[in-house]
């Protein structure tokens, strides 16, 4: 339902803009009596395409910073009003002398021009039988621009702000609609309305201040009254890697624009008009001092914003320091601990490599004189049979040193062999050879 709502608005607000820059078209067409001025027709097509693609593929969603249905509608209905304009002053400087007469001779009554219309659109439409001049006509233009501009914001997707920002924006936009609308009033001013560089600056001016209106700076957040900042959405204060920070913040944008765009300008016409031309009125003495008031005002919030978002971005750089060596500490505090873990797992290991191998060592030193102690024994009944032998019979004395002799060389190749495997049980191995050869030495 909330689709279809959004639709609805944006298809009515495209209509609205058609129909009005049709009227401001139609209207040029009727003064100059030339058909050719109906080329001016040719936004208001580009706008119906605008509308299906927005619709269509972009599915109703605001355009970012930048408007193109307000763009193309002021394309349309801006070229009508320089050229309603531009005749005004024409005529006027062909009847300076009668000018009394020719507001007369500029009536036109709005019944023929609507039956005109009748038969050009082929429907019949009842209308109050109103007069109305061309000047009227054009000022009616000039001033349903602004009403038109208002509503259509109003009705156009409000992106992401809330309705309490889209309310706060039109106030704004009401505001300056108003400072156009009395600027615009500068032709009133028979001095004024009868000079072409004053004509050519006004329309110039009024055209630049409207490009205010495409530039959608609310598609972030919503701009104050000016003299007054934006106003900030819950969760949108930490946004600023570096939008937050000097002049590439909205706040100082939407402050230069209104400047730029406006202020500025008017007050460098009225200015103009009072030095150099000498029209000094009450109303241009007035609009000149609150002009300059404003331009003041937009300097000093220019300055707060931008201390102000020094200081924030102070605060975040502290901010930073301060989880960094925190951070820094922690992974040094991690470091120290991983060191400790990792001397204590190490001191365990070589304590239980040490036991290991001392146990190992002692059982191999046990195993090697158990064998040595077996040997020697052996050796020994040996020696003893061959005795008693050498005894009962003496021709078995050679024989018995055969092979006590062979039995001491393989007991020397055993105790090298010990040697190169058990470097620890070397001197235990070469005791007990000792001790064997000197029994054996002593038996022969």
């Amino acid at each position: 339902m909330a689709k279809l709502l959004a639709t609805f608005k944006a298809t009515v607000t495209r209509i609205l803009f058609a129909a009005h820059g049709f009227i401001a078209i139609w209207q040029v067409t009727q003064n100059k009596k030339e058909p050719i001025y109906w080329c001016l027709c040719a936004p208001i097509g580009v706008l119906f395409i605008e509308g299906i693609f927005t619709l269509a593929i972009k599915k109703n969603q605001e355009w970012r910073w930048f408007c193109p249905s307000v763009f193309l509608y002021l394309s349309s209905i801006v070229p009508a009003i320089w050229l309603l304009e531009l005749d005004k002053l024409d005529k006027r400087t062909r009847y300076q002398d009668r000018m009394l007469n020719e507001t007369i001779n500029l009536a036109a009554t709005v019944g023929k021009d609507l039956k005109d219309l009748n038969k050009m659109l082929g429907v019949k439409i009842q209308l109050p039988d109103i007069q109305l001049t061309a000047e009227m006509w054009v000022t009616l233009i000039e001033q349903f621009l602004m009403l038109v501009l208002i509503i259509g914001r109003w009705m156009l997707p409000k992106g992401d702000l809330t309705r309490d920002q889209l309310s706060q924006l039109l106030l704004v936009y009401i505001g300056t609609a108003a400072d156009i609308i009395e600027f615009f009033d500068s032709f009133k001013d028979a001095k004024i309305a009868n000079e072409p560089v004053l004509v050519l600056l006004t329309l110039s001016i009024w055209s630049w201040s409207l490009l205010q209106f495409t530039i959608v700076l609310s598609a972030t957040r919503a701009r104050k009254p000016r003299g007054g900042g934006a106003q900030l959405r819950d969760g949108q204060a930490d946004d600023a890697s570096c939008c937050n920070v000097a002049c590439c913040n909205i706040d100082v944008w939407g402050i230069a624009l209104n400047i730029l765009l406006q202020d500025a300008p008017f007050l460098t016409f009225r200015l103009l008009i009072i030095v150099h031309y000498k029209i000094i009125t009450y109303m241009n003495i007035f609009f000149t001092c609150k002009n300059t008031l404003v331009i003041l005002l937009q300097l000093y919030r220019l300055y707060v914003v931008n201390s102000e978002n020094r200081k924030a971005a102070a605060t975040k750089r502290r901010l930073k320091m301060r989880s960094k060596a925190e951070q820094s500490a922690s992974r040094q505090q991690q470091q120290k601990q991983r060191k400790i873990s990792k001397r204590k797992s190490s001191s365990r290991h070589t304590d239980s490599n040490k036991t290991g191998g001392s146990s190992s060592s002692r059982r191999k030193q046990r195993t090697s004189l158990d064998s040595d102690r077996s040997e020697d024994g052996a050796d020994t009944r040996q020696q003893r049979k061959g005795r008693k032998g050498a005894d009962g019979a003496g021709g078995s004395f050679e024989i018995i040193h055969e092979k006590s002799s062979t039995g001491q060389k393989k007991q020397q190749q055993k105790k090298k062999n010990n040697k190169s495997k058990r470097p620890a049980s070397d001197e235990l191995s070469s005791s007990s050879g000792a001790t064997t050869s000197g029994s054996s030495s002593g038996s022969e």
